[in-house]
């Protein structure tokens, strides 16, 4: 059961962009880079249903309902994501995904929509515009893309090779190589098809999550996901350690981040586990400072 507040908007399908290349996906690594992303990929256990897959700063997590996996946010590349739903599967044994949540349109958290065939995608009304400003001139993207890739690169050539260092460097190489594959070759980029305004509850038999609208921020979509079941909050890219916002302060919309930061305030004392956009794990006491963080910058 789907419960929204004002505004819910219901559309299902697939934007795609288009641009002169090859239609046909090709693997975007060799073999030696493709075993070592292999050896790269981290899966941590939440708690009993629910799954972290990390490779460096590219994060997905997977949730098992009684009616499905429901998997927050999707990654920046399909190639990459393809990789993560086959670790999901083999964990869960079950490859019955139901929903896709994103936390914001931002690439990096929606490339890997279309790798959720089945599922349906959930979001923020403002999703499918802060994807549009990525894809908009796909030319000019892959030559962002590409310049990002050299400079990874040049930096592995000072690094010394499996290194922490190296390990960062090369996670964020591969990242930006598997985004700009995508675009080459013609992969749809599947914006959300539920979208709401204000806020919204999936309930699906033995969990229930609850969303809400962040208001401009982080970005234009941003949105909190709270599990109460299971005692966990997703909040995107809106902070990191220590509440360190990720936005300037002075230019977001102040009545929806207060209403927001209400809601939270409400549900603060049965949360145990924070997860933010790029696989981190917080605490309860990052969100506090988060919540303080804002509520004492007089906006």
């Amino acid at each position: 059961m789907i419960k929204t507040g004002p505004l819910i908007s219901l559309f299902f399908g697939v934007w795609v962009y288009s641009l002169s290349g090859c239609s046909s996906k090709q693997s975007t690594f060799n073999n030696i880079d493709s075993k070592k992303v292999d050896s790269l990929l981290r899966v941590q256990k939440i708690n009993s249903r629910t799954l972290l897959v990390n490779f460096g700063y590219d994060a997905i997590t997977a949730i098992e309902t009684d009616r499905g996996i429901v998997i927050v946010d999707a990654g920046i590349s399909t190639e990459l994501t393809a990789r993560y739903k086959k670790l999901i599967e083999n964990v869960f044994h079950n490859d019955d995904f139901i929903y896709v949540i994103n936390t914001h349109g931002h690439h990096d958290h929606i490339g890997g929509n279309s790798v959720f065939s089945q599922a349906k995608v959930i979001g923020h009304d403002n999703c499918s515009g802060d994807v549009s400003v990525r894809w908009t001139d796909p030319s000019k993207s892959m030559i962002s893309l590409s310049n990002i890739i050299e400079d990874y690169e040049q930096q592995l050539q000072k690094s010394v090779p499996n290194t922490s260092e190296w390990d960062d460097i090369f996670t964020q190489k591969i990242r930006y190589m598997s985004a700009y594959s995508d675009v080459k070759n013609r992969v749809p980029a599947r914006i959300p098809g539920i979208t709401f305004s204000d806020s919204m509850t999936l309930e699906l038999g033995d969990t229930v999550f609850e969303m809400i609208d962040f208001g401009k921020s982080h970005s234009n979509s941003d949105i909190v996901i709270y599990i109460p079941e299971l005692k966990l909050i997703f909040t995107g890219d809106l902070f990191s350690k220590s509440g360190r916002p990720g936005f300037n302060l002075s230019a977001i919309d102040k009545i929806r981040c207060m209403q927001a930061i209400a809601w939270i305030q409400k549900r603060i004392n049965r949360i145990e586990k924070v997860i933010e956009g790029h696989g981190q794990i917080l605490s309860t006491d990052d969100l506090k400072q988060f919540n303080n963080n804002i509520l004492n910058s007089r906006l």
